[in-house]
């Protein structure tokens, strides 16, 4: 083997970083040159495939609720054959489960696909979808919690716009029910603000901030950190729920985030409503808002605290990957293009 001089090892070395240099500027250029994808508005009469990509279903009765719920809105329902089934806390094999959802993709029948309930197991799962059958086949894909995982991978590598929002076990209310019918059916780009009878928003830092809508539940979102299913984070609009978890939790979590470079690469941050977490040992703890306070205050980018989206009774429908301005002086989110074709 050759031996390199220092005055030979030098330049080479520059090449070496050129060359990482390019392949990383060649990853963001392609993000950056996929073209947006948007599935079609929905209309009554149309399919709706319903699958368990992540936990089981505790009863029967939870899986025909939901069924009535979408029939009642004037849908279709397919229901994936694994729906039912219990495989330890799975509704399925990983594959099995997978299986499931890349049939009701393939399934040109099939205008939406919405899940049963999170829990966790989407991340198991990821490595055996198809993204490109998937970017082949747009459609309304629409789910939280564990659910993260697939939203934020799917846009992120098909450029398929996907939906935070309501699956089997949540609460289909008027106030979802009003998003749901603005954006799927009659397609409009929505502002997203709490009533004045929901919970109130705290802005930790003034301003506002525009760029592309990623996030989800905190807890799943950052156990993908090093991964390849999340966007190039820069200049994007940082969504963040999460529920029943310490403070302590979330401090690590966020801690997390901010050691991957994530919170010095997005515009603005939007929290959610974090229900429940509450610390067990209070006289030993932060609060949440301390722990807010700590990671947030002193940041140069927008950020507020409040957000009905998530694991809440009321709740926003976001769109992940559609262009937003967010306000954490409102507190609003505005789509600034539609979600649908």
């Amino acid at each position: 083997m050759k031996a390199f001089s220092r005055r030979e090892f030098i330049p080479l070395m520059g090449l070496t970083v050129l060359s990482t240099s390019c392949l990383s500027v060649t990853q963001k250029d392609e993000e950056m040159s996929m073209t947006k994808l948007k599935p079609r508005r929905l209309k009554k009469g149309d399919l709706i495939g319903v699958c368990a990509p992540a936990g089981a279903i505790k009863t029967n009765e939870e899986w025909l609720d939901f069924e009535y719920t979408l029939k009642s809105f004037g849908y279709n329902v397919k229901a994936s054959p694994h729906l039912t089934e219990r495989y330890g806390y799975f509704s399925a094999t990983d594959e099995d489960r997978a299986n499931d959802f890349m049939d009701l993709i393939r399934d040109k029948s099939v205008s939406g696909i919405f899940f049963v309930r999170g829990g966790w197991g989407c991340a198991r799962m990821i490595e055996h979808l198809n993204f490109d059958e998937i970017k082949n086949n747009p459609k309304v894909i629409m789910g939280f919690s564990d659910i993260t995982t697939l939203l934020n991978a799917i846009s992120s590598r098909t450029g398929l716009v996907t939906f935070h929002g309501p699956g089997g076990n949540s609460s289909w209310n008027d106030y979802t029910m009003s998003y749901f019918k603005q954006l799927f059916h009659a397609n409009e780009a929505v502002s997203f603000q709490n009533k004045s009878y929901d919970q109130k928003i705290k802005t930790l830092v003034e301003g506002s901030a525009t760029g592309e809508l990623y996030g989800g539940n905190l807890s799943v979102l950052s156990a993908l950190i090093g991964s390849d299913y999340l966007p190039d984070w820069n200049g994007k609009i940082l969504f963040l729920e999460d529920v029943m978890e310490e403070p302590y939790r979330i401090d690590r979590m966020l801690t997390q985030l901010k050691l991957a470079g994530v919170i010095d690469q997005v515009s603005g941050i939007v929290l959610g409503v974090f229900r429940e977490c509450i610390p067990e040992e209070p006289e030993f703890s932060f609060t949440l808002e301390e722990v807010f306070d700590q990671h947030f205050n002193g940041l140069d980018i927008p950020v507020y605290y409040g957000a009905q989206f998530g694991h809440t009774k009321n709740k926003y429908i976001l769109p992940v990957g559609v262009k937003v301005e967010m306000n954490a002086s409102e507190g609003i989110i505005t789509m600034l293009e539609e979600g649908l074709s």
